[in-house]
Parts: C-alpha cells; sequence; structure tokens
C-alpha cells in the first residue's frame, strides 16, 4: 500500500494523478461553454495532442495515474459503486437509474460518469430536451487540480464553487476515502458536504509551500470563511508536520476570470524562486496579504502583510520573484491569462510549463533555467534530472483556452521530502 505525502510544492515527484481530455469536452456547444466555465470550445483532437506531451513527459518521470482507472478499481466492490451513486445522486437525480448503474461494469460506470449520463428515453427530461443528462459531462475534469488538495497524508476536498464542477469533488473524495494506493490518514476538509454559497473552497487556491507554511488564495472560487475554517482544521496536520507549527498566508485575489485561484499569479518553482505576476503579487496594486497563525484556546490570531514575499521572507522563505511575461506590462497581461504563471514543479528548480509564453520563458533563462522542450526528453534520451534548474516547455494553445496551466491540470500525491 502506497502512502500520500506532500509536504512542498517542489519536492521531487514521485506519484501524481491526471485525467486525459476525453469525450466530455466535445459534449460541450458553444452556448454551454460559458456556463461550463471555458473561455471558448476546443476541438478534442488538438487538445489531446498538446496534452499528450504532459502526460508522457511526466509518466517518464513518476507514477502517473489516470483519474477513470483509479476510480474504476474503486468500483469494482458493489458496495463502493452503491455508496458513490449514492453520493452522485445527492448532486444529480440519477437514483431513478439505479438499478441500471449498479448493473453496469465499473470501468463503464467510471467513464460514463465523467462523459455524463444521458436522460432514459421515455423520461420526461428527454421529451423536453432530447440531449439532456441525469447526470452532466464533465469538461473540467482534466484540472484535477481543483478538486482536491493533499496536505501531508491529509486530504482536502474542495467545494467547488460552480454547481458544473461539484461532481469532480466527489469523484476525488470518494478515492482518498477507498483506494488502498490513495487513503488518506483523515479528511481536513469535507468540501462536497459543507459546500454551501459561502463557503467554497478549491485547490488551486492552496499551495503546501514547506512544513507548517500554506499559501492560500481568497478568490472568486474560495473564500474567506473556507481559508479560516481550513486553517483551524490544518493544525492535525502542522502536529506532525512541523511540531506544531502552523502559519497560512491568505491573498486576497482580485475576483475576476484571470485570477481565479492563486496559481494563476504565484507559482514556487525552487527553494529560493516563485514564478509571478507582478501586478498581483508585487505592483503597487498588489493583493492584501493576511497572516494566519494559532493563538490561544483555539483561536486564529491574524495580521496584515505587505506582501506575500516579504511576509514568507520572515518565516524563512525567501524567494525571488520571476516575473509572468517578463517586465513588459503587456507581455505580463497576456502571458498571464495564457497561464503564464501556471507552471508546476516536479522537482526543486524543475518545472513544466506551456511553450507559448516566451516572455516568461525568457524570465525563467535569465534566473538560469535551461529551457527545453518536453519533445527533447521524449525523443532525445536526456535527463531531466541532469540540470540544476530546467523549464520543460509543451504546447498548450489549446489546453490554455481551457483557462488553466500545468498546475491545474496535475494532482500531485506523493513527493520527497527537501532536505
Amino acid at each position: 500500500m502506497e502512502r500520500l505525502r506532500i509536504d512542498s510544492e517542489i519536492g521531487t515527484l514521485k506519484r501524481v494523478i491526471l485525467h486525459s481530455p476525453g469525450l466530455e469536452v466535445e459534449s460541450m456547444t458553444p452556448d454551454e461553454a460559458e456556463k461550463d466555465l471555458y473561455n471558448d470550445i476546443i476541438p478534442l483532437d488538438s487538445v489531446l495532442s498538446e496534452y499528450t506531451q504532459l502526460k508522457s513527459f511526466l509518466g517518464s518521470i513518476a507514477k502517473m495515474y489516470e483519474l477513470v482507472d483509479i476510480l474504476k478499481e474503486c468500483l469494482d466492490d458493489q458496495g463502493n459503486k452503491y455508496e458513490f451513486l449514492a453520493g452522485l445522486s445527492r448532486c444529480f437525480p440519477v437514483g431513478s437509474a439505479m438499478e441500471r448503474l449498479m448493473a453496469m461494469e465499473a470501468g463503464d460506470l467510471a467513464n460514463a460518469v465523467i462523459r455524463g449520463i444521458p436522460s432514459p428515453r421515455g423520461s420526461l427530461a428527454s421529451l423536453v430536451d432530447p440531449g439532456s443528462y441525469l447526470s452532466r459531462p464533465l469538461p473540467n475534469a482534466y484540472f484535477m487540480r481543483d478538486s482536491a488538495a493533499v496536505l501531508g497524508e491529509f486530504l482536502i476536498s474542495s467545494a467547488m464553487a460552480f454547481d458544473v464542477r461539484s461532481v469532480e469533488a466527489v469523484i476525488t473524495r470518494f478515492i482518498f476515502t477507498h483506494h488502498p494506493d490513495f487513503l488518506a490518514r483523515e479528511v481536513l476538509f469535507d468540501g462536497p458536504s459543507e459546500r454551501n454559497r459561502y463557503l467554497t473552497m478549491e485547490g488551486g487556491d492552496i499551495a503546501v509551500l514547506s512544513p507548517g507554511i500554506l499559501a492560500i488564495g481568497i478568490s472568486e472560487r474560495t473564500t474567506a470563511s473556507a481559508v479560516e475554517k481550513l486553517a483551524r482544521n490544518a493544525l492535525r496536520w502542522a502536529a506532525g508536520a512541523a511540531g506544531g507549527e502552523l502559519c497560512i498566508f491568505a491573498v486576497d485575489l482580485p475576483k475576476e476570470r484571470a485570477t481565479i485561484h492563486l496559481d494563476m499569479v504565484f507559482t514556487m518553482i525552487d527553494r529560493d524562486a516563485a514564478l509571478v505576476y507582478e501586478p498581483v503579487i508585487l505592483g503597487p496594486g498588489r493583493s492584501r496579504v493576511f497572516r494566519i497563525e494559532p493563538g490561544r484556546n483555539g483561536k486564529l490570531k491574524f495580521y496584515q502583510e505587505d506582501s506575500l514575499l516579504k511576509g514568507l521572507r520572515k518565516k524563512g522563505l525567501d524567494l525571488q520573484p520571476v516575473l509572468c511575461g517578463g517586465r513588459d506590462p503587456l507581455s505580463q497581461k497576456r502571458e498571464q491569462w495564457l497561464s503564464g504563471a501556471n507552471s508546476f514543479a516536479f522537482g526543486p528548480g524543475k518545472i513544466i510549463m506551456y511553450s507559448c509564453n516566451k516572455g516568461t520563458a525568457e524570465a525563467l533563462s535569465a534566473a538560469g533555467f535551461e529551457i527545453r522542450s518536453a519533445k527533447d526528453f521524449m525523443e532525445g534520451g536526456l535527463s531531466a534530472f541532469g540540470f540544476k534548474r530546467l523549464a520543460v516547455t509543451f504546447d498548450g494553445v489549446e489546453l490554455a483556452r481551457g483557462g488553466g496551466g500545468a498546475r491545474c491540470m496535475t494532482l500531485p500525491v506523493e513527493r520527497e521530502s527537501i532536505a
């Protein structure tokens, strides 16, 4: 039995969960794109061509798992299958089809939940709308980061801000509470159960910077009330991770589409470096930052910091900023929109990111990062761990139109500890 372990953003990656985009992406019409949280519809063939570069690279350096395969293994047990469908019925009206769904093979059911379960023929829903679903397709499912986060051996199950994504958190919570290789020690935040209009939290807003230190975005998808609730519960993680020390930096992000999560403006990329979107993290109009620490008798203490990086410096994390888009304001805005700050670290000083963000790549190069294409490693036999600092690039213009980057599409479940 494997164990979960995430105590940093940059520890060498051991295990990661992905979901390859499938037919659920092409179930979306132009009329539905906005309510499905997309900027536009995207063609599956193009998306898969780009996504395969990310998947192939990560599969060459770590154990890579597909979400549908893990869910299928959980659903092989009939008791688990009934429990899962009962949970799904709290989000969608699948109860009327319970007998049929219970009779499905586990793999078929796992795929159906992602791709959508059509309304049965002859039902009123199908007569009103022949294209209706009992359980809607999940075109955002390949953004694995949003539905869950791992802290040490603990799980944060997201309380998704929009109904269209609520089932994603139901799926990942089910996996982390039923599969022996992904079993969480405890659920610190049970989003599907606790979600309401005032209490939402998504994994893209959560960064585990070191044992006992978190950065969390207060965004259009994560509320201040949810951050405070997690801060109280996270003491149980901190007790083992850092001898009881806990410090959370809550970043009050602009509530707009470009900054839906913290990882759209800030990602840690090395022991002493972070990729940042300057206007939100460093500029004169930068986001407010609140430091949260435990007080006496279970109460929390709140302090306002001048900036995220200055606050982290007080706690011994001196991160030098590398600017998304470089120093040109126009390039910064364009590349932030294309997820230029949304990199994924697979080791200290080793990240993967979109190749379309040229200004960001130049800023990384100036900071000592070797810039190489994912194809160099897949076709050229290079070792990604043979570089001191490395930024691996892969094609992602179509993927970026979905609204996320490399970090959004990855859910790491085990990393090596940072020495």
